[in-house]
């Protein structure tokens, strides 16, 4: 993978002024969110994998940048992200449900089964992955009327997260994206995985570098070259 070229990243819209237009640009891309300069639009090719992934992401999740689910639209040419939890909107997810794939919620429910290879002997996999708090995702799986009829599963046990940029007291957990990444490890091979883990580990080591928290030499991936400065002379 060659990192983005530095005129590819001034071209994006930047994130806060999708949030209010009158306020000046944060200088983040619109769609991984990362300071322009460290964008990884143009350094991810979309891979297209018969197993198909939607994330339901909580609307309190859209502005921050260490949300992890938006990565899956950018790796996958089949991904998707969807919001819910805005009030008096039903969350619509009636085209997922089609006889031709399977449907598979990724929680952890009590009724939950592992996620293993043999489900993907009756036809494709529809993956829909909850983007959210824990609270709000118990919320989603277990109150969501939409949701009701999909089975759950979840993925087995592994090991720790590499997510650096939010800290649970629950080691179990991992980020969204990397949900996503060890599900299609099963669903799709190991090479899968490695590459998504791979693109993972890069926006991670490249927030951390932004805080002044890692070295460049220890960014996976080394860095993109400095965005060209405008011309200051007059005349």
């Amino acid at each position: 993978m060659e990192p983005v070229s530095c005129t590819a990243l001034s071209t994006h819209e930047s994130l806060r002024e999708q949030v209010d237009p009158s306020r000046a640009p944060l200088d983040r891309c619109a769609r991984c969110a990362l300071h322009l300069r460290l964008c990884l639009c143009g350094f991810v090719q979309p891979i297209a994998l018969p197993t198909r992934v939607v994330v339901l992401r909580h609307r309190r999740e859209l502005y921050k940048p260490t949300n992890t689910g938006r990565l899956v639209p950018l790796t996958l040419a089949h991904g998707e992200v969807r919001s819910f939890g805005d009030r008096g909107v039903e969350l619509e997810i009636g085209d997922l449900l089609q006889p031709e794939r399977r449907p598979l919620l990724l929680y952890p429910s009590a009724d939950s089964r592992p996620l293993t290879r043999a489900v993907c002997e009756d036809g494709p996999v529809t993956l829909i992955v909850p983007d959210a708090d824990w609270r709000r995702a118990f919320k989603l799986a277990t109150r969501e009327p939409a949701l009701a009829s999909v089975p759950r599963v979840h993925l087995p046990s592994g090991p720790p997260s590499e997510y650096r940029l939010r800290r649970h007291m629950n080691p179990r957990f991992v980020a969204t994206f990397e949900a996503v990444a060890r599900a299609l490890g099963i669903l799709e091979g190991p090479e899968v995985q490695a590459r998504l883990e791979y693109v993972f580990r890069v926006m991670v080591e490249r927030t951390l570098w932004s805080r002044g928290q890692i070295a460049t030499e220890d960014v996976t991936g080394g860095l993109p070259e400095p965005l060209p400065r405008a011309s200051t002379d007059a005349g």
